[in-house]
């Protein structure tokens, strides 16, 4: 049938008194759950509508056709910046059908959407920090993180979803409302602010990603006006309000329980390679996680009485391993760099946040791992706790070497300059303890004060304080510090202004 001979299309002219510029149904009927007496729902876009927004209801032999009544502008700015709360614009989130005007529809669905790829990022970019670089962002979680926010603001909304998404044509339904969110990412892609590759938003380049504590607000702001516009676009009898509101009380006290992903979109956030929860996880299931099903933990042992460091022995069902896990509390802060801050203060900043630190070890995983460096592998990263796992590295401390030692401080020193030299970066913490010496070459550990600081002098000044100190012998410590400054310059030709800094 054309649209123009659809009855209810002819009703809906008659009813709001001006010509339509769009037409949008949306609600249980298109979304495929709807029962023999749910309404017929459908937004109205209207040039020029002198009352903005209006709900309309009219029954048709015992069915509503419900109508929102909108003012192009109006819809517009909603769409646009979310200034009425997306009260109107965030039903095109979910599955809709352009009735009129379908090009100008589809527009603004791919506007909003885009808009919503955005905000989302600066969200995160707000709770994760940096790590949001490594992260890899299933579509998905953009419609989720906006259906999660409109619950949240609005919890009827709640069945709707559940049985839009959840229901008999749940996956047709997913399908239908992340295509917009594809072609919204493909265009952000275009403007270099990330890769969309497979379905993942990935390589998300977080300097073009601005962010602050006003999204927060402006979401909070938008859930007070999703409903003052709803109070605003209620215009109905007092029979019909009663009836939707008996209609929401029966949906409420039908038992269902929405899914995980909708309670909490964030646990559908992945990183390349390792293992990533954003919530607390019981150790056996997490060892489970990383090595699968068969995996055991034999033994658990703390490295020393105020540590945060715990190697754990763990059988796979094929072979043995030792992983590291490592905490970074904030009690334990105070006591391991709070005094150390002052002590040094103007000489070498160090990060005492415990979520900074933790990113910072990350990074120099990861970083230096991809660069050819030795550091332990890294498995799994529990962000709720704070917990990295990492590779345990079997070998011995470089202050405990008793063998070749002048070859492994030489070792050391041309690391910390290649370091310097190829990425720029900075360690922060180079005492003996943090490198070891594991078949017949050397390992970097210890990396929560990884930095880009570029203050190489304290990088190589610290490991040379310390092998002063832990060697005393005369010879000894002359030929360690010649071995540490002879690696670095094979490290790093353009050490003169170190040296001097030193």
């Amino acid at each position: 049938m054309n649209m123009s001979d659809d009855p209810k299309i002819a009703i809906i002219r008659e009813l709001v008194g001006q010509e339509i510029y769009a037409l949008i149904a949306y609600g249980s009927r298109i979304a495929g759950y709807a029962g023999p007496d749910s309404d017929y729902d459908y937004i109205c876009i209207i040039e020029n509508y002198r009352q903005k927004i209006r709900y309309i209801y009219h029954d048709v032999e015992g069915t509503y056709i419900s109508i929102l009544a909108v003012d192009k502008k109006f819809f517009e700015e909603d769409i646009f910046t979310g200034i009425h709360g997306e009260f109107v614009a965030g039903r095109l989130y979910t599955v809709f059908k352009p009735e009129l005007n379908p090009e100008y529809i589809l527009q603004m669905e791919k506007i909003i959407k885009k808009r919503a790829i955005l905000e989302e990022l600066r969200l995160l970019k707000l709770k994760y920090g940096d790590f949001i670089k490594y992260m890899k962002i299933p579509i998905k979680f953009f419609l989720l993180a906006r259906l999660n926010k409109r619950i949240t603001a609005y919890p009827p909304v709640k069945y709707s979803y559940y049985k839009t998404f959840y229901g008999d044509k749940g996956a047709e339904n997913f399908k239908k409302s992340l295509k917009a969110f594809i072609d919204a990412a493909y265009e952000l892609e275009g403007e270099g602010l990330f890769r969309y590759e497979k379905g993942y938003i990935i390589d998300i380049k977080v300097d073009k990603i601005p962010s602050s504590f006003k999204e927060l607000f402006r979401f909070l702001h938008r859930g007070v006006s999703m409903y003052l516009t709803h109070g605003r676009s209620a215009s109905v009898s007092l029979s019909v309000v009663l009836d939707e509101v008996k209609s929401k009380i029966r949906r409420g006290v039908k038992s269902f329980r929405i899914p995980r992903e909708l309670e909490n979109p964030d646990i559908l956030l992945e990183m390349e390679g390792i293992y990533f929860s954003v919530e607390s996880i019981d150790l056996e299931e997490l060892i489970k996680s990383i090595f699968g099903y068969q995996a055991k933990i034999e033994n658990v042992s703390r490295k020393g009485l105020f540590s945060d460091l715990y190697v754990v022995e763990v059988n796979t069902g094929n072979s043995k391993k030792k992983i590291v896990i490592k905490n970074y509390p904030i009690v334990s802060t105070i006591f391991k760099w709070f005094w150390l801050v002052l002590w040094l203060y103007g000489l070498k900043k160090f990060s005492l946040n415990p979520w900074k630190r933790m990113y910072r070890e990350f990074e120099g995983l990861v970083t230096l791992r991809r660069s050819g460096f030795n550091v332990p592998r890294l498995f799994a990263l529990v962000w709720s706790d704070r917990i990295l796992i990492e590779e345990y590295i079997n070998g011995v401390r470089l202050d405990k070497v008793k063998e070749n030692k002048s070859k492994y401080f030489y070792f050391a020193g041309r690391m910390i300059g290649e370091i310097h030299n190829q990425l720029h970066m900075t360690l922060g913490d180079t005492k003996p303890q943090n490198f070891i010496v594991s078949d017949n070459d050397i390992y970097l550990v210890d990396l929560e004060q990884f930095n880009t600081d570029n203050n190489y002098c304290w990088d190589v000044s610290e490991l040379l304080l310390y092998t002063f100190i832990f060697f005393r012998n005369f010879r000894s410590r002359v030929g360690l510090i010649k071995s540490i400054l002879a690696g670095y310059l094979q490290g790093n030709r353009n050490m003169k202004n170190v040296c001097r800094n030193i």
